[in-house]
């Protein structure tokens, strides 16, 4: 069996995987002789990791669990290895190995959906995700008789989302609306943060029920700092700790941290989004982010 073959195979029939395509990326490229020898077991190690993580089907707490663990035993093996850095951070190897991962973790859900809507479909992946339209012109005439219109788009790690077409003026756009929209992180510090809570503001500029997450597996903003006043739903720590404790003590990724990801976003496909006339009759309280609330 020529595992590369396989890779190839499994990545034609799963758009997600943009690990894999790392990988393909690099078996074609050229490397010293410690980053050969080094490949050849990432490769070996991979193929294992995902023909098992696409073998299993479904998204229960149970599943989760088993998946967290396959994650563990493949970011492991990175660093025992001392592989965490045998390519440049620059190729984004590493960092793909999550990016990639929220893929295997969504992708049954998503299919399980689009079951029940076989002509309008969800797609999930990293994607380059609608944030607005805008217009502008050379001066005042061109703005009367012929504005340009177009797209802002913002590039992100993993979403949720279905293709649209946007007519203006008689011009069509293409575009990619995401109803949940994942920046994955390695670590995340301050000056990171802030550009996540800028890209919020933008993912929901154009889809104001879209739920924006940050999945980092550690931590490195000053815990004075709460992003609580910013439009991220919710920042998940896979590891629980921030990156000078992970330099000092190596933490497994918890599945106690996956599990509510996955269980907000199966909760919020479920209900509805937008019920201004139901809240206000049985609550007296308009927003549904508090009215869901358990304290209420």
């Amino acid at each position: 069996m020529n595992v590369i073959d396989e890779i190839k195979k499994y990545q034609r029939e799963n758009t997600g995987l943009v690990h894999a395509s790392n990988i393909l990326a690099k078996n074609s490229s050229r490397m010293t002789t410690e980053q050969k020898k080094g490949f050849e077991r990432i490769t070996e190690k991979y193929y294992e990791y995902l023909k098992s993580n696409l073998d299993l089907k479904g998204n229960s707490y149970d599943d989760v669990k088993v998946r967290s663990a396959k994650l563990n035993s493949y970011y492991n093996f990175f660093h025992d290895n001392g592989y965490d850095n045998l390519f440049s951070s620059q190729g984004k190897f590493r960092s793909t190995i999550l990016e990639e991962f929220m893929y295997l973790l969504f992708k049954d859900l998503v299919d399980e959906i689009n079951k029940k809507h076989p002509s309008k479909k969800l797609y999930c992946g990293s994607s380059k995700a609608y944030a607005n339209l805008f217009f502008t012109a050379r001066n005042l005439n061109d703005f009367i008789e012929s504005p340009t219109i177009g797209i802002n788009q913002k590039d992100q790690d993993f979403a949720i989302y279905r293709n649209l077409s946007v007519t203006v003026e008689n011009k069509t756009f293409e575009v990619k609306m995401p109803i949940v929209a994942i920046e994955c992180k390695t670590y995340i510090d301050k000056t990171m943060l802030e550009g996540s809570i800028a890209t919020a503001e933008k993912i929901k500029s154009g889809n104001p029920y879209a739920l924006f997450f940050i999945v980092t597996e550690n931590y490195d903003v000053s815990l004075d700092v709460d992003p609580a006043y910013s439009r991220i739903d919710q920042v998940f720590v896979l590891r629980k700790c921030t990156r000078k404790s992970m330099d000092a003590n190596w933490k497994n990724v918890s599945a106690d941290v996956l599990w509510p990801l996955v269980a907000q976003v199966k909760d919020y496909f479920k209900r509805e989004w937008s019920d201004v006339s139901n809240r206000l009759i049985s609550k007296g309280m308009i927003i549904s982010h508090f009215v869901n609330n358990e304290s209420v």
